[in-house]
């Protein structure tokens, strides 16, 4: 008896090691978001799977403008703090099924798996984020901008999605300069 109580010990803190293993290993630790390897790996199967299937999929790339002056005028700490709430707005305003993911410093990805319908919806999803973004953080003056690239419509694998809604995301960002100025 006391062997087996051992033995479910040991294997109950192995589980438990590997769970938190893997939990390093795919997720960001500072927003608690999928991390960029996690989306390599995630979307060479799913895209696998939609060619058969002939579903949509949109990634959406995006960015916080001005973000750096937070860090700058305010510390690393609050620029933390805003990363955190903006992870937990992005988190909040996708499906559960949809992958957030930390791309790198404020940039963020979201892959999400959509029929027509659904590509339209987005924009008003993404234009109720910008709105909030913008109101929670008036304070430190930022935004966000995004891209979207839609698959297989404009690209069919990962590298040329991100590169696609990247881009879009940078237009993006000169025409609100434009219109600043």
């Amino acid at each position: 008896d006391e062997i087996t109580k051992r033995y479910d010990s040991f294997i109950k803190e192995q589980n438990e090691k590997i769970e938190d293993t893997l939990e390093k290993a795919t997720k960001d630790p500072l927003t608690d978001l999928y991390n960029r390897e996690f989306l390599s790996e995630y979307a060479e199967k799913v895209l696998k799977e939609n060619r058969r299937k002939g579903e949509s999929i949109a990634l959406i790339f995006l960015d916080l403008d001005n973000f750096k002056s937070v860090n700058d005028n305010y510390g690393h700490e609050e620029g933390d703090k805003v990363l955190k709430n903006v992870a937990e707005m992005l988190k909040n305003s996708f499906r559960d099924q949809d992958i957030v993911v930390r791309y790198g410093g404020d940039e963020f990805i979201v892959f999400a798996q959509l029929n027509r319908v659904q590509v339209y919806e987005l924009h008003k999803v993404l234009k109720s984020l910008q709105n909030r973004i913008e109101d929670n953080f008036q304070k430190y003056g930022i935004s966000i901008s995004y891209g979207i690239s839609i698959y297989p419509l404009e690209a069919n694998n990962l590298e040329v999605l991100i590169y696609i809604a990247d881009k879009k995301m940078y237009e993006q960002k000169k025409r609100k300069k434009l219109d600043e100025n």
